[in-house]
């Protein structure tokens, strides 16, 4: 008899979820994380009073999203204490001014391109099967309506906040569905506590169902004998055994490390080579002595070309307007931050490969960037805090991605990963692997199906 009916490696939302809805069907669960504090990405630490996430967060549909689904699957649906984005409370700053996009898109629009953006979203109401456009760029989608380099830079900047890719390599058909879903559901928030507070009532969720959490402790190698997964060897060379064995590690680390390229096939493994990551990002959390704006979410970016601005970003140059998607923690829940003070973030995507050499010169420019949008915030600083992407790779690996596999065009709907690996009983949560959404939404929906699947086959065999 195995040890466990199901071993998680990793504690990211992917992981904590599969493992909340997993130990809630009365299957003895384990979860392991190499790390002394769970979440992965998700993750929130605290210092000088301030509570700071890891990386820079909004979360899209909240509560009634699949972040809200899981906890309703597992009966703990008022395990997060959300705070909504209401009208209001969120601005894009553009030319020197605060703006409500898209509502304020026809102050910088000719007339004839207003009505072509209208059209474009009427046209998106009516898709029905947004699979159809899985395989077709945003940028190659979008010109087909307008040219017009606002609305191309617009569409860039949403593609960028969502997937973290420019939208010359999104999917269409992704990012309508999250496009759209946004819209539905007009909830975008922010966790009393911060964003680790979703990964906690996850593993809150797991205990409760008498499950298991090892912290501080690494998992070494996924046993696999005869094309089986068998469980999992620890690095002190503890085997645990387990017939199901699902990971949060990420996809290449997993078959390449964790399992080993000799039990795959090569057709599968040039698959999984030929994968791309998203891009990386710098982020920023900025300490303040007192308030300096009353909103909650703010979008900046520069009024540059869409294609300018990604070329030269591509090639090593730092831009001296930077892009930059900016929420307020302490906006969002008082608790954040110390009282009197204010929490900020920052975060822009940017290329891994030429970052660390240009880095004095990416901050530099960061806090430029801020400066222009708030006034005063330099004067206002108590300290801030820099997550560069060499800092995302060693905390996290996967090449210093920020979402995992990058949801392009010929990388989303039925091209994503599955979530279930060609051996039997080793399947992948998270980012890598099936679902889709935004950020913590797609590693939320990847643990809902990777659920499904094992649920779903486990009957099949009764």
């Amino acid at each position: 008899m195995s040890d466990y009916d199901i071993i998680i490696i990793g504690s990211g939302v992917g992981g904590t979820a599969v493992g909340a809805l997993l130990a809630s069907k009365n299957l003895n669960t384990l979860l392991i994380e190499k790390n002394e504090i769970i979440g992965g990405r998700c993750s929130t630490y605290e210092k000088d009073g301030f509570k700071i996430d890891v990386g820079v967060h909004s979360f899209a549909r909240s509560n009634k999203g699949p972040l809200g689904k899981v906890l309703e699957m597992i009966g703990m649906e008022s395990a997060i204490d959300w705070n909504i984005l209401g009208p209001g409370e969120s601005r894009w700053y553009y030319k020197g001014g605060f703006h409500g996009f898209p509502e304020d898109l026809r102050k910088f629009l000719p007339k004839e391109e207003l009505m072509k953006l209208l059209s474009l979203i009427t046209e998106v109401s009516k898709i029905k099967d947004t699979s159809t456009l899985d395989e077709i760029d945003v940028k190659s989608w979008l010109s087909q309506y307008t040219n017009n380099a606002l609305i191309h830079r617009y569409f860039y900047m949403i593609s960028g906040l969502y997937f973290v890719i420019p939208y010359h390599q999104v999917s269409t058909g992704e990012f309508i569905r999250c496009l759209t879903s946004l819209s539905k559901y007009q909830s975008v928030g922010y966790p009393k506590g911060g964003c680790i507070s979703i990964p906690l009532a996850y593993v809150e969720g797991i205990k409760k169902m008498g499950g298991k959490i090892l912290t501080k402790t690494t998992a070494n190698k996924i046993v696999v004998e005869d094309g089986k997964a068998k469980g999992v060897e620890l690095d002190n060379g503890e085997f645990i055994s387990s017939n199901i064995v699902i990971s949060n590690a990420g996809i290449k680390d997993t078959v390449n490390t964790l399992v080993g390229r000799e039990h795959f096939e090569n057709v599968f493994l040039q698959k999984v080579d030929n994968l791309l990551y998203s891009l990386s990002a710098i982020t920023l959390k900025l300490a303040l002595k007192k308030p300096i704006t009353p909103y909650k979410m703010v979008v900046s970016f520069s009024s540059e070309d869409v294609e300018e601005y990604y070329s030269q970003m591509s090639k090593g140059k730092v831009p001296d307007e930077i892009d930059y998607f900016i929420p307020v923690p302490s906006n969002y829940h008082s608790t954040m931050a110390p009282k009197e003070n204010q929490l900020l973030t920052a975060g822009t995507i940017v290329p891994r490969e030429n970052f660390e050499k240009n880095k004095k010169e990416w901050i530099e420019n960061s806090l430029n960037t801020l400066e222009n949008v708030f006034p005063g915030i330099s004067a206002n600083l108590l300290w801030y805090d820099v997550t560069t992407p060499e800092d995302i790779d060693l905390m996290y690996g996967k090449q210093s991605a920020v979402v995992g596999i990058a949801q392009t065009n010929n990388q989303s709907g039925i091209n994503r990963p599955s979530v279930a690996l060609p051996i039997e009983g080793l399947y992948m949560v998270g980012g890598d692997a099936g679902g889709w959404g935004i950020g913590t939404e797609l590693a939320a929906t990847s643990a809902i199906e990777c659920s499904n699947t094992i649920l779903e086959k486990a009957l099949s065999q009764k």
